[in-house]
C-alpha cells in the first residue's frame, strides 16, 4: 500500500509538471492499477510534440515486457517515450541526469520540468556500464582538425585508443564523464551537447517474439506484417495492436478478448480515442466476432468489424468505410 501511495503521488507530482506546457493531456486510467500500465500519460505540447509517458517509483521495478511494449508502441507511433521516477533499485536518482532502460529514457520529474521550463538541459547520462558525457560528434572532428591533431594525437592526450574518438566523431559511442573532461581539456566545451530525452534511444523493434492474447490478434497481425506493417502488440493498455507503415499510414486496433463485456469494451475505446486522437491516429479499429456484442456497440454508435472483414480491407489495401454514427 505504501508503494502505491507514492506512485500515485509520483503521478500526481508527474501531472502538474506537464500541465504547465501541455496543449493535450490524457491519463490513461485502464487498467485501473496504475501497477499493470504501460502507458499513464498521452501528452500533446503546445510546439506540436508529442509524448508517451510512464510513472514508476522504482523504474528498476517495472517489468522488462512492460518497458518493451512502451518502447515498441513509441516506435510504431513514432512518438517518444519516457519513464517518470525517483529511484532505481532503491537507489534514488539524480536531478539533471538522464537514465536510460530498454531503449526508454528515464528523468526525475524536477529534470523533466527543469527540461520543459528551459531552466537547464541534460548533458550527462546513464549509460551501460557508467555515466557518460554527451558529444557533438561532428563538432569534435571539427575541433581537432583546427588544432592539426591525428585521432591518434588525440587519443594518446585523452587515454583512449584511436579507434575510440574515430566512434566518438561518428556518434557510434559516447566517452565517459573522466574522458569526457579530459576531451573538453583539449578541445574546449564547444563539443558537448545536450541529451534529448524526447529522442527515442536506438534499438529494434522486435516483432518475433511478439506474444498475442488471443488467436484472433495473431491473424490481424500477421496480416498487417504481410502487408509491410511494422506493428506493436500491446497487453497493458487500450490498445492492443498498432501498425505502421512509412510515416503517415497509422492505425490502432483493438480486439474483443474472450469474456470481455461491451461496457468493458466501451471504455477501453473511449480511452483509445482520447490516445489516438492526442497522437494524431486517424484510422482506429474495434474487432469484435460476437454479434450480439457489435449490435450493443453499434447502439452506442461504434462501428466494429470481425476479423475477417478487418483482414479483406488489409490485404485489398482499402480504408475504413466511412459511416455517420462511427464514433471510432
Amino acid at each position: 500500500m505504501i508503494k502505491d501511495a507514492a506512485t500515485k503521488e509520483l503521478l500526481y507530482q508527474t501531472l502538474a509538471v506537464l500541465y504547465k506546457h501541455a496543449e493535450q493531456l490524457v491519463v490513461l486510467e485502464y487498467p485501473k492499477s496504475i501497477e499493470r500500465r504501460s502507458v499513464d500519460l498521452v501528452v500533446k505540447f503546445r510546439n506540436g510534440k508529442k509524448l508517451l509517458v510512464k510513472v514508476a517509483y522504482d523504474a528498476d521495478a517495472l517489468p522488462r515486457s512492460e518497458i518493451q511494449e512502451l518502447h515498441n508502441l513509441s516506435s510504431v507511433l513514432e512518438v517518444p517515450a519516457i519513464i517518470v521516477s525517483v529511484y532505481r533499485s532503491g537507489t534514488p536518482l539524480i536531478d539533471g541526469v538522464a537514465y536510460e532502460r530498454g531503449g526508454v529514457r528515464i528523468v526525475t520529474p524536477e529534470t523533466l520540468n527543469n527540461i520543459l521550463s528551459g531552466k537547464e538541459q541534460i548533458y550527462i547520462y546513464e549509460g551501460k556500464d557508467c555515466f557518460k558525457l554527451s558529444i557533438d560528434g561532428q563538432k569534435l572532428k571539427e575541433k581537432r582538425l583546427e588544432k592539426n591533431m591525428s585521432l591518434g594525437d588525440l587519443a594518446l592526450l585523452v587515454g583512449v585508443s584511436r579507434r575510440a574518438i574515430y566512434e566518438y566523431e561518428k556518434g557510434n559511442m559516447e566517452p565517459s564523464i573522466e574522458k569526457g573532461e579530459k576531451l573538453i581539456k583539449v578541445l574546449g566545451e564547444d563539443i558537448v551537447k545536450p541529451v534529448n530525452i524526447f529522442k527515442p534511444v536506438k534499438r529494434q523493434l522486435r516483432t518475433s517474439s511478439l506474444m498475442f492474447d488471443t488467436e484472433t490478434e495473431q491473424k490481424i497481425a500477421n496480416t498487417l506484417l504481410s502487408k509491410g506493417y511494422s506493428i506493436a502488440h500491446a497487453k497493458r493498455t487500450v490498445v492492443d495492436l498498432t501498425a505502421r507503415k512509412g510515416s503517415e499510414d497509422k492505425i490502432t486496433v483493438l480486439v474483443e478478448h474472450p469474456r470481455e463485456s461491451s461496457q468493458r469494451i466501451i471504455e477501453k475505446i473511449y480511452y483509445l480515442n482520447r490516445m489516438a486522437d492526442t497522437v494524431d491516429v486517424k484510422e482506429r479499429y474495434v474487432i469484435v466476432e460476437k454479434k450480439k456484442v457489435a449490435q450493443e456497440l453499434r447502439k452506442e454508435g461504434i462501428l466494429a468489424y470481425n476479423s475477417w472483414e478487418f483482414m479483406r480491407m488489409v490485404a485489398e489495401g482499402g480504408q475504413r468505410k466511412k459511416n455517420d454514427d462511427d464514433e471510432t
